[in-house]
């Protein structure tokens, strides 16, 4: 019996232990499961860290099966091309589906990787239907034989150039080379009254950057039209180190009304989707799922927007776009020269890079004009000279903004200056009619709400965007402006986004040597407000009082679109509605 008992207690002890470390395992577990979720919680009050990944991660759906995506169309399977790309048929018609979703009308066969003469009508204009006809006219240009000026080239079809993104990220397929010619040796010049038009074309002087040399280089381009129709190409495919890459290399024509869908493009200096070097025109063009990746001069649409050129009417579809690079890297244009345009565009690829990163272009210079632009971004990622318009600007920006993204708060966020749209508004630049609404984080200093540093004119602007910079060592922090320098002028603006510092900020201007007047902010926007501060203002104030010293560019805000302060003219005429957002 009492061995009995002693093994009933021995086993008794053994139970009892077992439960212990089952009870410290839960604990543990436990333990676990809170760190993880305060550490999830303490990111999304950060606003996403600019070291994490670029991208948001938010609750998906479970993407749709391509049964599923062709039963809600009505149709049924054929055959399927490629991993993604599938024959169908509905009601006696052919369609070709794709796994993102999109049914087009035909069967649109990828690229094999020939060229074959498009038909060409009595005009001498050239009609493509298939990816092998647009390699033809690529083939012309690269090798001199014509440049295309004079004629117009349309796309009677959706375009397949056959690549596509791997489940490991890495992208198979063709390999497409740009429509762009590079010559060792100069040719001697012809006689100015016998060239003919329809030839390659040497340029002369091609200036990339104010402070380097300008260059002579060879270059063969496009200089004739080409109408996208309301089509897209989808499956383009570039990988090289060589500059100016993208679809057209070299552009002094016109490319319009073109989509261009699941491409990439990796390559050196002067990289864009549509146009890595634009000396022409870009109108009302679309990309939708695409990754640009260059060393420097890096943009969604075009890497280099050149003297005189213009990109108008051009849209960014979707937040899951991604463009990077060291410098000088835009959701529009990477590098925009001295008089030239960017209108009407629309930008939601993110950005990333190291210096002179905008959310529309990385860096714009005199005489150009930026207008009727929006950054719409989950972020705007770099080091310094980082905005949500513009990096560094030396230009005209009017009627243009950063807005929080659906799925984010649009951050902006760098280490010196940082700016809700402009990192750093140089001589000659001027920020008018203009407002942010995106979230601006800062690591350092010289970090404000429409502009990191001012050196030139700030007027009718206003930010309503959160700062952050409870990690900067600096003090010049405010909500239109972190440093105002000697004979620069802030005009008619008002601040009421929150500002949350290290040190000290400004519900205006961190630091002054300028001119400020009638700007205003918020007296519940900062911790430590100035007592007899007269840019301080009620809440009341706000929203009633100060519209007769802002002036004729604010109207009041009568449908609540900006939660009742005031917005500028041109929001109300336009019915804009984006900063319906609570405080």
């Amino acid at each position: 019996m009492r061995s009995q008992r002693r093994n009933l207690e021995s086993e008794g002890k053994k139970i009892n232990i077992v439960k212990v470390l089952i009870v410290i395992i839960l604990l543990i577990a436990v333990i676990v499961s809170i760190y993880f979720i305060v550490k999830k919680l303490n990111n999304n009050d950060n606003n996403n860290n600019p070291e994490d990944s670029l991208v948001v991660e938010n609750e998906k759906e479970t993407p749709k099966t391509i049964e599923e995506i062709v039963a809600e169309f009505g149709g049924e399977i054929v055959e399927q091309v490629k991993p993604d790309t599938y024959y169908i048929t509905k009601d006696g018609a052919e369609y070709t589906a794709y796994l993102d979703g999109e049914i087009a009308t035909g069967r649109i066969i990828p690229w094999d990787g020939t060229s074959a003469k498009p038909a060409i009508d009595e005009a001498g204009n050239i009609n493509i239907y298939k990816a092998e006809e647009l390699k033809w006219v690529a083939d012309q240009v690269i090798s001199g034989e014509m440049n295309f000026n004079g004629v117009t080239i349309t796309l009677r079809n959706n375009i397949d150039l056959g690549a596509r993104k791997n489940d490991d990220g890495v992208w198979s397929g063709n390999i497409w080379t740009p429509v762009i010619g590079f010559l060792d040796e100069l040719p001697p010049k012809e006689d100015s009254n016998t060239s003919s038009e329809n030839t390659a074309v040497t340029e002369e002087t091609i200036e990339v950057d104010e402070n380097v040399d300008v260059t002579n280089e060879n270059l063969k381009r496009f200089a004739g039209v080409l109408d996208g129709n309301g089509c897209s190409i989808r499956g383009m495919n570039v990988e090289n180190d060589k500059r100016y890459q993208g679809l057209f290399g070299y552009s002094s024509g016109v490319i319009t009304n073109l989509i261009i869908k699941a491409s990439h493009i990796n390559a050196g200096e002067g990289v864009g989707i549509i146009v890595g070097l634009n000396e022409g025109r870009i109108e009302n063009c679309k990309v939708q799922n695409i990754e640009v990746k260059g060393t420097e001069k890096v943009g969604t649409i075009a890497g280099i927007n050149m003297t005189n050129s213009s990109i108008d009417g051009c849209e960014i579809l979707e937040d899951k776009c991604l463009v990077s690079g060291d410098k000088y890297v835009g959701g529009i244009s990477g590098y925009t020269n001295n008089n030239s345009n960017i209108s009407n565009c629309i930008n939601k690829s993110n950005v990333s890079g190291k210096e002179y990163i905008g959310g529309i272009t990385g860096i714009t210079f005199y005489g150009t004009t930026i207008t009727n632009c929006y950054n719409e971004a989950l972020n705007v990622i770099g080091e310094q000279y980082v905005g949500g318009i513009a990096g560094y600007s030396s230009s005209q920006i009017e009627n243009s903004y950063n807005q929080e993204n659906v799925n984010s708060k649009g951050i902006v966020s760098g280490k010196n200056y940082v700016g809700g749209l402009v990192g750093i508004n140089q001589v000659m630049g001027n920020i008018v009619n203009s407002y942010n609404s995106g979230n601006i984080i800062g690591d350092k200093d010289i970090i404000g709400g429409i502009a990191g540093e001012n050196n030139a004119n700030i007027s009718n602007c206003y930010n309503k965007g959160q700062i952050d910079s409870t990690k900067a060592d600096g003090i010049r922090i405010g909500g239109i402006c972190g440093q105002n320098s000697s004979d620069s002028y802030i005009y008619t603006s008002y601040n009421i986004g929150l500002i949350k510092v290290k040190n000290s900020g400004n519900g205006v201007i961190g630091a002054n040597f300028g001119t400020i007047s009638n700007s205003f902010y918020l007296d519940t926007c900062i911790e430590k407000v100035p007592e007899n501060d007269e840019f301080k203002k009620t809440e009341n104030d706000m929203k009633t009082t100060i519209i007769t010293e802002l002036g004729e560019s604010y109207v009041q805000d009568e449908n609540n679109i900006n939660n009742g302060y005031p917005i500028l003219l041109w929001q109300s005429s336009s019915g804009d509605t984006v900063n319906q957002t609570e405080e």
